[in-house]
């Protein structure tokens, strides 16, 4: 083998190996959906849970992220509860400003649009 060949080859090899063991998201949920966003706000806090007497909506989902007014983006919640489709949604924009989205069936949906 000549030596041209046997760099590529080993930036092949590695490449190959790099990508067999980078760690890679859990197998998502049926339960997760894409948001949306075709308001005029820039979403800053989303909230999901189970539809309920409840009123617990746990952690912000998008964390240090932001919805722009025009963009979707995956949405990956841990916070669902087995054999249940129906989850209530709250976003809040930037000003503040908050609007809840009761019922969403997330097992016959994979998009739910705000706006």
């Amino acid at each position: 083998m000549t030596r041209r060949l046997v760099f590529p080859l080993f930036a092949l090899v590695a490449l190959a190996a790099a990508l067999a063991f980078t760690p890679r998201p859990a197998s998502a949920d049926p339960r997760d959906f894409t948001l949306h966003n075709i308001s005029n706000v820039t979403i800053a806090h989303l909230y999901v849970q189970p539809t309920g007497p409840d009123d617990d909506w746990g952690d912000d989902i998008l964390g240090q992220d932001v919805l722009l007014p025009g963009e979707s983006a995956f949405i990956y919640f841990t916070r669902f509860t087995p054999d249940n489709c129906f989850y209530d949604i709250m976003v809040v924009d930037a000003d503040g400003g908050s609007a809840e989205l009761l019922g969403v069936d997330l097992c016959d949906t994979t998009d739910v649009t705000y706006g």
